[in-house]
């Protein structure tokens, strides 16, 4: 079903993120795959066949490939590599406790609500929603990585440690430092607004970086920026991000860092 009638447009669709939507263009073969029922070289020589088949763009089969063939490889190449270093990672020195809404949804936040609940409803989500929005929250909250760690692998059906573990503690969270990736992955509301439906109806504004109606999401990261601009301007591929910091005043600057300590102080209740 998804070689045939997912797979084409799977590249134009893969990163979107929509309500009442949760599989959306995506295979659900991970867990099969994880747990050894399926063979990786079955999946890519399927895809492959669709290919030549069906004239499939290129682009969109080389990026579900890659996925398998390059991404899930390295994954677990660096588990064997890097462990038992990365369970213990905390390279920001993150101690905040994982909000007990991570476990029910009950949230205020909507792209979290949305994403945590299809998450308990059906033990999956796809990667921008564990990586931009669950993950992205759980690094700008600065929760304790082994905390999230846990919740991911006790909640997601294809997780097992040793890819669970590098995407987790080393790419959401990066918690490894500059071992695994190059830069942390953090995005403000902004980019959830773009990549979805979620922000509508919501009651944070993920224009607003400070104030009552501020998304915490974009608090949150300006505030991240703030408190480790020295870190994203010593590297090219972050350097844009702090020059756009540069550009909000002072006063606005101090603003969020004090809001942020509010959200901070209260993440059980957002």
């Amino acid at each position: 079903g998804f070689v045939r009638h997912r797979l084409p447009t799977f590249g134009i669709y893969e990163d979107a993120m929509w309500t009442d939507t949760p599989f959306a263009w995506h295979s659900l073969l991970s867990s099969a795959l994880n747990l050894k029922l399926l063979n990786p070289r079955e999946v890519i020589e399927a895809v492959l066949l669709a290919w030549k088949k069906f004239d499939l763009d290129l682009s969109t089969v080389e990026g579900f490939i890659r996925q398998i063939l390059g991404w899930r490889e390295f994954v677990r190449g660096m588990y064997y590599l890097d462990m038992p270093q990365m369970a213990a990672d905390n390279f920001y020195d993150h101690h905040n406790a994982l909000p007990n809404w991570y476990w029910t949804g009950d949230t205020q936040m909507n792209c979290m609500r949305q994403a945590i609940g299809q998450t308990l409803d059906y033990g999956y989500a796809h990667h921008i929603q564990r990586l931009m929005v669950i993950g992205n929250f759980a690094l700008l909250a600065e929760i304790l990585p082994q905390e999230v760690c846990d919740w991911y692998l006790a909640i997601y059906i294809d997780a097992i440690e040793w890819v669970e573990l590098p995407n987790t503690a080393g790419m959401a969270l990066f918690a490894s430092g500059g071992r695994f990736t190059s830069k942390p992955y953090i995005a403000s509301g902004a980019y959830i607004k773009r990549m979805s439906n979620y922000c509508a109806g919501c009651q944070y504004d993920p224009a607003i970086r400070f104030g009552e109606n501020a998304c915490p999401i974009t608090n949150l990261y300006w505030n991240f920026l703030i408190k480790h601009r020295k870190q994203f301007e010593s590297s090219p591929r972050t350097r844009l991000m702090t020059a756009n910091l540069a550009r909000i005043e002072m006063a606005d600057q101090e603003a969020i860092v004090a809001h942020a300590k509010t959200i901070l102080a209260k993440l059980e209740s957002l």
